[in-house]
């Protein structure tokens, strides 16, 4: 027992996992107390359910030699793809969204799980282009526009914006030059009245209602108003378990989704919301770590676009949640009720722990004094 456990601090990154297992006990609590409603939940046994698949994904893949999942990229790409033309086809609606597909039990979301596929694809290619600028690159950029506007159609803009990240810092960090992204940067801007039009209704009502909230009280801003006043009302302590006056009173619609921080921040106030924070940096920090350490090019690419879009994904929702950005539709990573959400997650952590546990055997080189 005692040999296995040394294997298993060999192997792995103590400090990774035990962040990311607090970060499923804090996704677990939260879950349970926003759909709390006098006893256990159906929605919180589900939820417990996909964080044991996910961590049974996470140890899986983690097993795996990186490369093998590598070489599928085209196929999972593909596969991913064929999924997401499906929705328009046989798809669920769930309030006016079109974006899952029912497959009786559960549900799952393909353009959630297109963050992984786009990024294993997007390395494939990058690894057979000699220049940035090639046909390869025409490919690259066609992979992310076909399933962004399938994504969009659906509609679902914060995932869409999603794809735009993983591109952007997967370029960043492949070498592209600054001034592409100063040039892309200026031409959003300059395109931003045309693509105003495309929006949805409701879309531009999100934007409108996170300059000035209070102009739409009972409407647009309503969700973001009541979910400030969760957030501060939680003090440094919080209410308690189970006391959030903004969940248990349903003012605070979409508690159990997107607003999860919300309804952890006003039971556990400002203690319960460092925890969360400190817990997200740390699994993002680990990750880094190992991006700056590991001399392969593909898996240092790997790793460190998978911790900007951890950053990236964490950020806008909680600056969403507190007021400070638009309501986007992004989910916290393994706290936010969803499926599609913790499968896509562990996949990206079960191989970022794949990559880690190679690294970590490798033998150390020392160099001739």
């Amino acid at each position: 027992m005692r040999n296995k456990f040394k294997k298993i601090l060999i192997d792995y990154d103590p400090y990774l996992l035990f962040a990311l297992a607090t970060l499923c006990l804090i996704g677990l609590v939260g879950v349970y107390s926003a759909t709390y409603k006098g006893g256990i939940s159906p929605l919180f046994l589900k939820q417990g359910l996909y964080i044991l698949a996910g961590w049974f994904i996470i140890l899986l893949l983690s097993r795996l030699n990186f490369r093998i999942v590598f070489d599928m990229a085209p196929a999972i790409y593909f596969l991913n793809l064929f999924l997401l033309v499906l929705v328009p086809i046989a798809g669920k609606t769930v309030y006016g969204a079109k974006r899952w597909i029912d497959l009786g039990l559960v549900s799952i979301q393909p353009s959630e799980l297109f963050k992984f596929s786009l990024l294993v694809f997007s390395l494939y290619t990058l690894s057979h282009t000699k220049r940035l600028i090639s046909k390869e690159s025409l490919i690259l950029i066609l992979a992310f526009a076909i399933p962004s506007l399938f994504t969009l159609k659906q509609p679902d803009l914060g995932t869409t914006i999603t794809y735009g990240v993983i591109l952007s810092l997967l370029l960043f960090l492949y070498g592209a030059k600054l001034k592409y992204f100063i040039l892309s940067g200026l031409t959003f801007i300059l395109l931003s009245p045309v693509l105003w039009h495309f929006l949805k209704d409701y879309q531009k009502e999100r934007i409108l209602a996170f300059i000035d909230p209070y102009e739409d009280y009972h409407g647009s801003g309503y969700q973001l108003i009541q979910s400030m006043i969760a957030v501060g009302s939680g003090g440094f302590l919080g209410k308690g378990f189970l006391q959030g006056t903004q969940s248990h009173l349903l003012f605070l619609p979409e508690k159990h989704t997107d607003f999860i921080f919300s309804v952890i921040a006003e039971e556990w106030g400002f203690l319960g919301g460092f925890l969360i924070l400190s817990t997200l940096l740390l699994i993002s920090y680990r990750i880094l770590f190992y991006a700056f350490d590991i001399s392969h090019r593909i898996e240092r690419l790997y790793l460190g676009t998978f911790a900007g879009l951890w950053l990236f994904q964490t950020s806008v929702n909680l600056l969403m949640t507190m007021g400070w950005a638009p309501v986007v539709g992004i989910p916290l990573p393994f706290v936010s009720y969803g499926g599609s959400s913790i499968l896509t997650f562990s996949i990206f952590i079960g191989l970022a722990l794949s990559i880690i546990r190679e690294h970590r055997n490798r033998p150390i080189k020392f160099e001739n004094a």
